[in-house]
């Protein structure tokens, strides 16, 4: 069975640790975002873009992501597919509705329907032999159907743990450059 020739980078404990460790620093950002800010588009204050996505966008954007494809690849894997099986698209747009419908909920809520597909992950990466966990099994990220397997389930939460970096860095932002007021002590 071909491995990927990153495997020792990619062991299972070592991924758990980042997938958990990402959604941590998230959760810390999180807690530095001024009361009122976590719903308002930075847009212009803090970002060249206008209209840029505020925090519980990118949270919310980040959580369905999560349910809709990582989860479903690894499913899928599990049960002996390439891990398209249970994936119609890989295009985010397909889930664009339901993120910006989350966004409008409370941060808690979203954050715990990000946990809850973080665990999920993990639960699912913990049922593969460390073989096919490095073992390419699915051409998911590289077109739907098209060419051969290349993606492990090690690279798809690699893949989620950089997703997150995307989406965490413009949640750092927000939580850095918000207008804050000071505290004498």
């Amino acid at each position: 069975m071909p491995r990927d020739p990153d495997a020792h980078l990619l062991d299972l404990e070592g991924t758990v640790e980042r997938l958990r460790s990402s959604l941590e620093t998230l959760e810390w950002a999180l807690q530095l975002i001024p009361e009122g800010w976590t719903h308002r588009s930075p847009g212009g204050t803090l970002s060249p873009e206008p209209g840029a996505w505020s925090a519980a966008m990118n949270l919310a954007h980040l959580a369905t992501y999560e349910e809709t494809f990582p989860a479903a690849v690894l499913e899928d894997l599990l049960e002996g597919g390439n891990g398209l099986g249970r994936v119609a698209s890989l295009d985010e747009g397909t889930f664009a509705a339901q993120s910006m419908a989350l966004a409008s909920e409370p941060i808690p809520t979203i954050l715990g329907r990000l946990q809850a597909a973080r665990e999920h992950e993990i639960e699912r990466a913990r049922q593969f032999t460390a073989a096919a966990f490095t073992a390419p099994a699915t051409p998911a990220w590289g077109g739907i159907g098209m060419g051969p397997p290349r993606w492990s389930p090690a690279r798809v939460l690699a893949k989620t743990v950089q997703h997150t970096f995307e989406h965490g860095h413009a949640i750092m932002t927000i939580a850095v450059f918000a207008p804050r007021e000071l505290v004498e002590d």
